[in-house]
């Protein structure tokens, strides 16, 4: 199953943009009295050309059985050589593009209302657009999408957000990734054809960045304590289509991040935060339950025009590109168990003057294999269906081991290989035209490879895929 996490990750930085930029991008409409209604947003453009290898054909293990590869890479449409045979030969992907960036379009409205000296009422809504065509197809049509939507109260006793906005979990990586990486550029794709999907890119979203996403939900943040800041928050329960049985919430996921900042003169700062989310999930026919749970943490300092961002993360059921996605590679086929996920980031930004800002960026997303992924539980022979270890014609005689019994000595094949890791490595540079126009080039290199078949061919390691993405384009934002 292909994930399509560019399109839901995309425009992670739409609202990133709108939170952590100072107001003076908006564009006040009307203010009068304890009023102000202002619009605010975002148009970019980018070529894109992408060079690499296409997904790796399956695999055969030690008994030449054909492997199934879960999802990851790049499944995009591939040129062959003369005399390559379709379906034999992983091709070659080459493809130039023309596509929006990570933030995407965006056109937000937004009001402030002053209800008393010290509390404020204040509300948002931003809907994101992109320019590229699903598949190239010029015809389909572009369905914009309502990313955003709450109210905001704040007081002295802190502040309560309720609607559909970014959440909790991972937000402190995603924050880092916008700011140091991709604030004004594209990264990675996700899919160099777009199909069955299309939008805004990924940034470095799946390459040691779990991307947080966008949820209904209520939080609560603290007031400032001397730096330090609480936000507790209570989401929509997310179910993971494409589980299989996991696919029944009852209660709402609770999401939890702490910060530190602290600045130093006009120019220097640095901020920690760790974060979290724990979720119930429940099989759709029955009682039976997993438990989704994450932490992030990491941080960010700024010594003048040096900005570094370090940020991590682990879980079960999390995702591995964004934050709670459908990804076959995060469960056991048939057991439906969630495997654990961890990931590695860290962003570098130089900005020596006002005109320029330079960046390089790497990160690492892992998936470990659980036990059960190394055995096949198939009973192929049909002579133990209740799994009680004795033949079912027979119960005194011991069945043929499940793992051991399609005909042929040794080992039968597991089938299936996820994902073992997801490595991003990319450099780009920025020049500011104005206040307000922004031009791009990034380098994006992203290398995937693919857990080892069980059991093991002597001499075939894992499955890799390779990709090289070039992107140059502009970013006009108010």
């Amino acid at each position: 199953m292909k994930s399509p996490y560019c399109w839901l990750a995309a425009a992670f930085g739409a609202a990133l943009f709108l939170k952590t930029d100072s107001v003076k991008a908006e564009i006040t409409l009307i203010e009068t009295g304890d009023w102000t209604v202002y619009v605010r947003g975002r148009m970019q453009a980018f070529l894109n050309y992408n060079h690499g290898g296409g997904l790796p054909v399956s695999p055969l293990d030690a008994n030449n059985n054909s492997v199934s590869l879960l999802a990851g890479g790049d499944n995009s449409p591939v040129a062959l050589k003369p005399g390559e045979t379709p379906g034999t030969v992983a091709g070659e992907i080459e493809d130039l593009r023309i596509r929006t960036g990570f933030v995407g379009n965006v056109l937000g409205f937004g009001f402030r209302n002053r209800l008393s000296l010290d509390t404020e009422l204040s509300g948002y809504t931003a809907v994101t657009t992109y320019i590229d065509s699903t598949a190239r197809r010029k015809y389909t049509p572009v369905t914009p999408d309502w990313r955003e939507s709450y109210l905001q109260l704040e007081g002295p006793w802190g502040s309560v957000v309720a609607g559909r906005t970014l959440v909790l979990f991972s937000r402190g990586a995603t924050e880092i990734t916008y700011l140091y990486g991709y604030k004004y550029g594209l990264g990675y794709v996700g899919s160099v054809s777009s199909q069955g999907g299309n939008g805004p890119s990924a940034g470095h979203v799946g390459f040691g960045i779990l991307g947080n996403g966008f949820g209904a939900g209520i939080a609560y943040a603290t007031p400032d304590l001397y730096g330090a800041q609480l936000t507790v928050g209570l989401y929509d329960a997310n179910n993971i289509p494409g589980s299989g049985i996991l696919e029944r919430t009852r209660w709402p996921r609770t999401e939890g991040e702490l910060t530190y900042e602290r600045k130093f003169g006009s120019a220097s700062m640095f901020k920690l935060f760790v974060n979290g989310a724990w979720q119930k999930i429940y099989e759709g026919g029955g009682s039976r339950s997993q438990t989704i749970s994450g932490v992030g943490y990491g941080g960010r300092i700024e010594l003048g025009p040096v900005h570094l961002g370090l940020a991590a993360h682990q879980g079960t059921g999390i995702g591995i590109n964004f934050a709670l996605e459908p990804n076959d590679s995060g469960w056991h086929p048939t057991s439906k168990t969630f495997r654990e996920v961890d990931g590695y980031s860290a962003h570098l930004q130089i900005a020596p003057s006002t005109k320029f800002d330079f960046m390089a960026a790497a990160g690492i997303t892992r998936v470990k294999r659980l036990g059960i992924d190394k055995v096949d539980t198939l009973d192929t022979d049909g002579d133990d269906r209740n799994g009680d270890g004795f033949k079912d014609a027979d119960p005194a005689t011991p069945a043929t081991p499940a793992s051991d019994d399609d005909g042929v000595p040794g080992p039968d094949s597991v089938g299936f290989a996820p994902i073992k890791h997801q490595i991003g490595i990319s450099v780009g540079a920025t020049y500011h035209l104005s206040e307000h126009l922004h031009l791009t080039l990034e380098y994006f290199r992203a290398m995937f490879k693919w857990h080892t078949p069980i059991p093991y061919l002597a001499g075939a390691d894992g499955e890799e895929q390779n990709l090289d993405l070039i992107n140059l384009g502009v970013t006009f934002d108010f």
